[in-house]
């Protein structure tokens, strides 16, 4: 078919329809049996990529034989993209999500469209049931020694996938072992469990005991799998099980910054940017344009993710053209992996769910430099810093342009596939002086650009690593 008859096909179907009608449906017939879905008082939502992984919208409906429906309108716009989506046990005591991987589906351009999830988490039939007894354990005091926790006014609490331990929104509180300052245990025991689905869990330190105030592991749900080949020593019923102390966030004493660091963050816009050119008098995220952009806010678990009431310290203002920037102090102890998104005016409106910059801070200096492109590691902004007229067939760190260079160079990577990304840039002591990618990066050709305004002259080399591998190139900085 010739390519343009396609796209004026396409272009008919999706003003014929003007939205696509996708009816969700899932079985909870199986929850209802184990007791961890209640009809009349517990709601079956869709949570995805489409609704900003959020809000009770779709909520499904009984249509029998303990199967629930429910319908969402999509714009025509997202035909042939890929959705990404879970089922949520909306339950009085908290929500429940799937423990398996994210479901997708591709819209269609009919107009309407079913999407069968089959059983809520894949589980079709009722498993062996047993009653299990788990000891849980963590060590905070790493958290102690960096002020993230105060004893005698936080909790460290346990949320998970289970009534006993008050489902993801619950407070169950852990005590502190006898003796051995620092160190925590929470004793559950758990009846009638599924001996094929885990006990899934983090930890989660409540500020003051403020629920509100709740700083999330950021690490995958812990797990604990219960198992009729647990001893049951006490003779009561119950298998027994501890698991392995945890260190919180799984930061130990190799993982903590040596000194205080001052982080400078660099945020280009230009996305954002082009977006608004492209789209003039539109609205996206909740942005009216360029001109009603006030500040870039920086969120992570470090800080409680504390959108919509970000503190000033934590908004980055303009720097010049598409780019703002902003240092903030991370602290002798604290982690040297961090997590982090950004969001204009202080919203959650760079990427979609869990699309976060995870970056590892040199502690060899007191000032380190994260460079980031806003929105590249998501689609909300449109395409990504990519460069899709030419898919690379290998692995390369091209040569920067110019080099020599004052102040500024252009540096180029490609990647075969999708892959978690360091380009480093290193002085001739070796150590780290600027951070110019990091985190998920799509397959494609990259462009980023290295700006040593701050440094002195010299030779500089920079380092990218993905999927195990490694390439090194030397620049000539001349002022």
């Amino acid at each position: 078919m010739n390519k343009w008859i396609g796209v004026s096909l396409l272009a008919c179907a999706a003003s014929a329809w003007a939205t696509q009608t996708i009816t969700f449906q899932v079985n909870m017939s199986v929850q209802e049996a184990l007791g961890n879905f209640v009809p009349g008082s517990d709601n079956v939502v869709v949570r995805g990529s489409f609704n900003g992984w959020g809000g009770t919208d779709p909520t499904l409906s009984p249509i029998g034989d303990g199967v629930y429906s429910g319908t969402y309108d999509l714009d025509d716009a997202l035909i042939g993209e890929t959705v990404t989506y879970k089922f949520v046990n909306a339950a009085t005591s908290g929500d429940v999500w799937e423990s398996i991987e994210d479901r997708s589906f591709v819209v269609g351009d009919t107009g309407a469209q079913t999407v069968d999830g089959g059983y809520f988490d894949n589980l079709d039939t009722v498993p062996a049931l047993l009653d299990a007894e788990i000891t849980f354990l963590v060590n905070m005091e790493i958290m102690i020694d960096n002020g993230s926790f105060v004893p005698a006014s936080d909790l460290i609490v346990i949320r998970g996938n289970n009534d006993g331990i008050g489902n993801w929104g619950g407070a169950v509180a852990l005590n502190e072992v006898g003796g051995n300052p620092g160190h925590y245990f929470l004793q559950v025991q758990f009846d009638q469990v599924s001996a094929e689905t885990p006990v899934e869990y983090k930890f989660v330190i409540l500020t003051d005991g403020d629920e509100n105030l709740a700083r999330w592991e950021s690490v995958a749900n812990r797990t604990a799998q219960p198992t009729e080949a647990w001893p049951d020593e006490d003779q009561n019923g119950y298998h027994e099980y501890v698991t392995e102390e945890a260190f919180f966030d799984n930061v130990t004493w190799d993982d903590i910054l040596s000194q205080n660091v001052d982080v400078t963050f660099n945020v280009d816009l230009n996305m954002v940017d082009t977006w608004f050119t492209e789209h003039p008098g539109e609205t996206n995220q909740g942005i009216t344009g360029w001109d009603a952009i006030n500040y870039v806010a920086i969120c992570g678990p470090w800080n409680n993710w504390p959108w919509d009431l970000v503190p000033p310290q934590y908004q980055f203002a303009n720097a010049g053209g598409t780019l703002f920037s902003g240092t903030v102090t991370f602290t002798s102890g604290s982690a040297r992996s961090i997590t982090y998104k950004y969001g204009i005016n202080g919203s959650d409106n760079e990427s979609g769910f869990q699309a976060d910059w995870v970056t590892v801070i040199d502690d060899t200096n007191p000032t380190f430099t994260i460079n980031n492109e806003f929105g590249s590691l998501g689609d909300l902004w449109g395409t990504t810093a990519v460069n899709p007229a030419s898919q690379p067939r290998t692995f390369e760190l091209g040569e920067a342009y110019p080099n020599p260079f004052n102040p500024s160079t252009v540096i180029e990577f490609s990647l075969v596939r999708p892959a978690v990304v360091e380009l480093t840039v290193f002085n001739m002591m070796g150590q780290a002086v600027a951070t110019l990618a990091s985190g998920m990066h799509q397959a494609g050709n990259h462009t980023t650009s290295f700006d040593a305004a701050g440094l002195s002259s010299g030779v500089y080399f920079y380092t990218l690593k993905a999927n195990g591998m490694s390439e090194t190139r030397k620049v000539l900085l001349v002022k």
